[in-house]
């Protein structure tokens, strides 16, 4: 139950903020604050790095067991999210460098 329960929360909350940071994304990239863009992107980096964690150790039956005393069946809705957050990390950080000055003349 318990594992299912959090399961459920990880896939859902990754949904949730990885749409919030693209409409966050395409707000800054309208502004062209491009610095706001990049630190997103860190922020998506770590969060996808998470949801690769527990992508981890919901896959193997036995660490779940290990882990939390009981075991869920998964979907492949996590690993569509992850290789979304992948997707959109790397349209993030070319979006997120910074505009060079033109020089002085």
């Amino acid at each position: 139950m318990i594992a299912s329960l959090i399961y459920w929360v990880v896939v859902v909350g990754l949904i949730v903020w990885g749409v919030w940071m693209a409409i966050l994304s395409a707000y800054w990239a309208s502004q062209k604050q491009n610095g706001n863009i990049f630190f997103i992107a860190i922020m998506n980096t770590l969060g996808a790095l998470a949801g690769l964690l527990v992508w981890w150790v919901f896959n193997n039956q036995d660490w779940q067991y290990y882990w939390l005393s009981s075991t869920v069946k998964t979907t492949n809705l996590l690993g569509i999210v992850l290789i979304c957050y992948v997707v959109l990390i790397v349209i993030e950080f070319i979006q997120g460098r910074g505009i060079k000055p033109e020089a002085a003349k």
